[in-house]
């Protein structure tokens, strides 16, 4: 730490500025000690630099700074906020008596620096060298520090500052904001539960506690847990501020939840403070986007006067990511050239998917030139966006050389990089970074002592699908070297996607399968409707493990055995498998075991036997999953009578589940019983429980399109219902009748049909068949249990399309081919 250059000189006079003028009249009159640091804050508050410098030679000059200590300590915040970390250095080096504040600023600066090791080192070095004993302040800009080093380190050391906090008391339940730093540090190193257990045991919590916690969980992916803590605190009554809403926003774009994302706008534009809030305005941009409504997210946007760079890139990026890509650069060059922004690496990452798809970029070299000339192409996600613009151009050497230099790879990064080889059909080059990708994060758990695991580096269900079209083109499949976890993962994922096919061939070709494997083929069989090829593969189970396998069936595996026999209404085989499981294969039934026999029955119409089966249950929250069952079947058949006793005991077992109350009105309706429906939707909405809106999901080329019941806000909304209008004619000349007892509101028949037409998966699949190429079947999931219409409908569609389209509802598959479903119309 050297003492090497001399100090400016005295304050001159730079220009007829004010500030500057007003501050050599100061200096006609002799400035004692409390005159720096006021005036240093000042300048440091507009980060000028050289102003700061003069102030400081006039310290010297007048012999403020060394003594006392105040000055020194305001010239290291002033450095440090003017980016200069040399001046901090000297400054810190020539104060001989540091107290707290000296040693707290020079932290806090190499924090503000991100010198996280050197901030750690100083904070070391004051409780070992300095008399001056840490204070809260010190714990917060070390725990920051802590935050941002490798996950194993970060929590190693942030738990010993914790530990050492709690011991000498500066993590007293006054303090707020050294727990706000707790929550915030164990959150950063993904340890969510942390954080919310100190959440969770904090009383005193304040607006950035709040903050804090909502941040931290939308951070992390957990959206729900997000809108949940905002919802609470809206409870408490507190007024959320803009650090809230652009908090919470996030969850919603995550969830892709529209109603959800209107509910917190209409918070924003009740606060005069928050609707011209530019922070405020790019989350409800990002949100509105991804849930595909880009022209509210643009109304937005025109809406704030004030716009930063931050709502810029949120609304380039919505239109990139909707892939309008015109405007995407449009507003791109009104950004540069009319509002004289400088792009940063957030922007040149969101508008290069734009620039590789649109005409006007024929030579995608040009636009590399580009980031190298703003210097961004080490940033990690600009490398992603050059990753898929190479291998989307066919260059799949330069995308490969890309990646391999890339230090930090985030899932993205894997994912982009696998895309690229199934588009130039390397397959095998595809599977084997795939297992490169579980290698790596195998090595880091490995290397991860207190057993979290690095979600940066681990396959997601977007990995899955990625890789998913290459597997059936693999010749060779000894050369993937399955491990039984990736073997599994891969028949787990052919089944989920509705290709058995697919997924019995990748058990079968694995060498060893644990029970986790049988268990997930089981599953699929029977969510596909082929209960006997279901049975049968348990036997040769049970079988294969008596030979020596070191492989039984255990629980899991009779709860997909039971939901098998349900789907193909294998009754009399599903109950004699329930009264031998102990004696047979010494697995004692549990309430998730009679749940399902119940529904096995329940599906089937024999409705008393299940009844009195749940009677012979032990009673309390045990039944709750065997009484849903029940309410379930009871919708099914009509049986308003066991309907209402089953609802009675959900509704005190679980008076906050949607299902139940949604089921027992739809049973109410079914019967005609408009009053006592209406009833139980007072009842929901008076406690505040939420009905979850209908929503089906298909892929198309690299997107995933996603339609609510009634959506009327899609691109493509108009040319998707005049054809629904179109297929609805040539149905009904093939013999359709539309079954109006699904819909569930006291209208007239006409708009019935109406309505019946607007039912999500049916739009879904009208805009697969528009959108797709003829012969290629149609992959439709949705969130809910398709209705008797639906079901009847896709059958004729399958028949006039010569299409088979395959619908995945929240309890099986469903396979539709000319004019007949797998189900046997048994579901």
């Amino acid at each position: 730490m050297g003492r090497d250059t001399p100090l400016p000189c005295p304050l001159r006079p730079l220009s007829g500025d004010p500030l500057h003028l007003r501050l050599n009249d100061l200096f006609r009159l002799p400035p004692d000690h409390f005159t720096f640091p006021a005036v240093l804050k000042a300048a440091g508050a507009i980060q000028d630099l050289e102003i700061g410098r003069q102030l400081h030679a006039a310290a010297v000059k007048f012999g403020y700074h060394t003594r006392p200590v105040s000055v020194a300590n305001t010239l290291i915040t002033f450095y440090a906020k003017c980016s200069d970390i040399d001046s901090v250095w000297k400054v810190f080096d020539r104060i001989h008596d540091r107290d707290q504040v000296s040693w707290n600023s020079m932290i806090s600066a190499f924090c503000m620096f991100e010198e996280w090791d050197l901030a750690l080192n100083l904070f070391r070095y004051m409780m070992e060298e300095s008399a001056e004993a840490p204070s809260s302040f010190t714990l917060v800009s070390v725990v920051s520090a802590c935050s941002n080093l490798r996950r194993r380190d970060g929590l190693r050391m942030g738990k010993q500052v914790h530990c050492y906090g709690l011991r000498t008391g500066l993590y007293s339940s006054e303090k707020t904001f050294t727990k706000n730093s707790l929550i915030s540090m164990y959150a950063k190193l993904g340890r969510v539960k942390d954080s919310s257990m100190l959440f969770e045991q904090f009383d005193c919590r304040d607006i950035v506690t709040w903050n804090t916690m909502i941040s931290s969980l939308a951070q992390n992916g957990q959206f729900e847990e997000a809108v949940l803590v905002f919802r609470q605190m809206l409870g408490c009554s507190l007024r959320p501020d803009g650090i809230t809403m652009s908090s919470v926003l996030p969850a919603c774009s995550g969830l892709e939840n529209f109603d959800w994302g209107r509910e917190i706008h209409a918070h924003v534009m009740r606060n005069d403070g928050l609707r011209q809030n530019s922070f405020v305005g790019s989350a409800l941009v990002d949100m509105y986007c991804s849930c595909g409504r880009v022209e509210h997210g643009r109304r937005v946007f025109d809406r704030i006067p004030e716009r930063r760079l931050g709502l810029w890139n949120a609304m380039i990026s919505g239109y990139a990511q909707n892939e309008l890509d015109e405007e995407a650069l449009s507003l791109f060059i009104d950004m540069e050239m009319d509002a004289g922004f400088t792009p940063n690496a957030t922007t040149i990452s969101s508008v290069l998917p734009a620039c590789v798809r649109s005409a006007s970029f024929p030579r995608k070299e040009d636009i590399h030139g580009y980031v190298v000339k703003r210097g961004f192409e080490g940033d990690r996600y600009v490398q992603n966006a050059l990753l898929d613009m190479y291998a989307r151009a066919g260059m799949l050497a330069i995308s490969e050389k890309i990646f391999k230099s890339m230090e930090d790879r985030d899932v993205v990064s894997w994912n982009t990089m696998i895309m690229g080889y199934v588009i130039n059909e390397s397959y095998g080059d595809a599977f084997n970074l795939l297992c490169e990708m579980q290698g790596v994060r195998v090595a880091a758990m490995a290397e991860d002592q207190d057993g979290s695991s690095y979600a940066a580096d681990k396959p997601n269900c977007v990995t899955l699908i990625t890789v998913l079209p290459a597997y059936p083109c693999i010749c060779n499949p000894k050369s993937l070297g399955f491990r039984c976890c990736s073997g599994s993962a891969l028949v787990d994922m052919y089944a989920k996607c509705g290709s058995l096919r697919h997924s019995r061939r990748a058990f079968n070709q694995m060498t060893k399968r644990n029970a986790i494997t049988w268990n997930v083929l089981i599953m699929a069989y029977g969510m596909n409707g082929l209960g006997v090829e279901a049975l049968r593969l348990l036997q040769e189970m049970v079988t294969r493990g008596n030979q020596g396998d070191n492989v039984k069936p255990n629980e899991v595996t009779f709860i997909s055995v039971f939901a098998a026999c349900s789907h193909s209404g294998m009754v009399a085989e599903g109950l004699e498998i329930f009264h031998r499981m102990k004696s047979d294969y010494g697995i004692q039934p549990t309430p998730e075991h009679y749940a399902c026999v119940v529904d096995l029955l329940g599906r089937a119409g024999k409705l008393a036997q299940a009844y009195d089966l749940i009677c012979s249950m032990e009673t309390g929250r045990a039944r709750a999953g065997a009484w849903s069952s029940l309410l379930g079947a009871c919708r099914v058949h009509r049986n308003v009578e066991l309907g209402e006793i089953a609802a009675s005991h959900l509704l005190q077992l679980e008076p906050h589940v949607a299902s139940h109350y949604v089921l027992l009105s739809n049973i109410y309706a079914s019967a005609g019983l408009w009053a006592q429906a209406m009833e139980v939707r007072r009842n929901m909405k008076e406690i505040g429980v939420r009905k979850e809106p209908g929503c089906s999901w298909i892929e198309v080329g690299d997107e995933v399109h996603q339609f609510m019941v009634g959506d009327l806000l899609h691109p493509k909304n108009e040319q998707v219902q005049q054809y629904l209008e179109s297929l609805w004619e040539r149905m009904r000349k093939e013999g359709y009748l539309p079954d109006t007892s699904c819909v569930l509101h006291d209208v007239d028949d006409s708009q019935k049909e109406m309505l019946l037409c607007g039912h999500s998966e049916k739009v879904a699949i009208a805009f697969g068949i528009l959108n797709s190429a003829p012969g290629s079947v149609i992959r439709v999931a949705k969130n809910l249990r398709v209705c008797n219409d639906c079901h009847a409908a896709a059958k004729f569609i399958s028949k006039i399309v010569e299409r088979e389209i395959v619908l995945r509802d929240v309890r099986r598959f469903h396979h539709f081919k000319n004019g007949s479903c797998s189900c046997g119309d048994y579901w």
